[in-house]
């Protein structure tokens, strides 16, 4: 039993020193293996902050404005008469292609059908009236001339009897006689004459009243003719607003068409601008929303007043495009753009637009930030290679900088007026 406890003794203390002398080596090792930590000092001691180098660049006046897409040709297609919707073509539907003439909507003929044919017969009814009355004149001429040789006659009988009477071989009751006889036939060409002068004026009427039918048959062919309501221009239908069966009015919109074609982007600029733009001046557009879409163009017309109310004036932009292209612009699209004015390129200060903070900005000078007011002259948007930057953004400043000023390109709240800091060039930063 003693030596069985001896040798317990003895493993348990073998153990013990074993796994103390295995914590000691690895004690050893790590601390000979530990690494060293170089004490900063100096100017590696100062924050980093990325700077960029000021230059000037060569860059045009810009000027962004806003506006929406408007097609030039567009036309809401009402109807001209009122009636019943009686039939809608399957190519009358919203999105579908029309051309110039292509049935829209046909309103029931019935009514104007009837119409058309009581206009007939009235200018037939008119035709003939007028031929009767070519008739009658024909005869009231006549009878006219009738009368006035009857009345010479019987003037010459009166002047004969006269004559008789005077030399004594006509007694008083005869040249009575021919007086009377004489009077009556004056009466009845005066009589004849009144008749046939009045038919002028009623073949005048009775034309004018042809006319007037005529007119009205006109009409009535029109109405029949608009009971097919057409597309007056080529485009896609953008709303169609009628069903068959419903019951229009003259003036009810039957459907709207926008021809995509020829676009008109009148973009609203600060009137300060007017100094600077100018018609053919380069206008890059692009969609105001998600989903950015680029185009180019330029400047058609500048309209000559600027609004009061928003201090604004109006460019106008003229587009024309392939309708069918995916990448067109479409009607109602609001669009920003961006006007560039090439008369006046010259060098400018360029910073990129973070860099700018309450119309201020640090530059680092001999190592010590020091914050200057800026003006922004104008603002504009693209890549300007020569900074390094993945800016896309950039404010150009009035406030003159000098060469070889470190601008800092993303101010953070904690940099103050004053401090010492280690400028480190964006250009190092990207190529790292």
């Amino acid at each position: 039993m003693a030596t069985s406890r001896l040798i317990s003794v003895f493993i348990r203390t073998l153990t013990a020193f074993i796994v103390l002398s295995i914590g000691i080596s690895i004690f050893i090792i790590l601390f000979k293996t530990k690494p060293s930590l170089e004490v900063v000092t100096g100017d590696r001691s100062l924050p980093a902050v990325v700077v960029m180098e000021a230059s000037q660049v060569p860059i045009a006046h810009r000027t962004n404005g806003y506006g929406t897409a408007l097609a030039l040709e567009h036309a809401d297609v009402p109807a001209q008469i009122s009636s019943t919707v009686s039939a809608v073509p399957p190519s009358t539907r919203v999105g579908k292609e029309v051309k110039s003439g292509d049935l829209l909507v046909q309103l029931d003929r019935v009514d104007f059908e009837q119409q058309v044919v009581r206009a007939e017969l009235a200018v037939k009814t008119a035709k003939s009236e007028r031929t009767i009355l070519e008739v009658e004149r024909s005869a009231a001429e006549e009878r006219a001339l009738l009368a006035i040789m009857d009345m010479e006659l019987a003037k010459t009988e009166l002047n004969r009897v006269t004559e008789a009477f005077n030399k004594g071989a006509a007694k008083q009751r005869e040249v009575d006689q021919a007086m009377q006889k004489s009077i009556a036939a004056s009466a009845a060409s005066v009589n004849a004459s009144e008749v046939a002068n009045r038919f002028p004026a009623r073949e005048e009427q009775a034309s004018s009243n042809i006319s007037s039918k005529l007119a009205e048959l006109s009409l009535a062919q029109e109405n029949l003719r608009r009971c097919n309501v057409i597309s007056p221009i080529d485009g896609v239908l953008q709303e169609v607003d009628v069903r068959v069966g419903e019951h229009v009015s003259n003036g009810k919109r039957i459907a709207r068409i926008v021809n995509s074609q020829n676009m008109e982007i009148p973009l609203r600029l600060p009137s300060h601008a007017r100094s600077h733009v100018r018609v053919n001046d380069p206008v890059h557009l692009r969609s105001a929303g998600f989903g950015k879409r680029y185009w180019d163009a330029h400047v058609t017309r500048v309209a000559p007043e600027d609004d009061a109310s928003s201090r604004t004036m109006i460019v106008y932009v003229d587009i024309e495009q392939d309708p069918a292209r995916a990448n067109r612009i479409p009607p109602g699209l609001f669009l920003h753009g961006e006007v560039e004015n090439k008369t006046s390129e010259q060098l400018r200060w360029v910073v990129p637009r973070r860099a700018v903070r309450d119309d201020r900005i640090l530059v680092v000078r001999d190592s010590v930030l020091r914050s200057l007011p800026v003006n922004i002259d104008f603002s504009v948007t693209g890549d300007f290679a020569q900074f390094q930057l993945p800016d896309y953004d950039w404010a150009i400043l009035e406030t003159p900088l000098y060469e070889g000023d470190l601008v800092v390109v993303d101010p953070g709240g904690s940099l103050r007026d004053g401090m010492r800091v280690r400028p480190i060039l964006a250009s190092k930063v990207v190529m790292e």
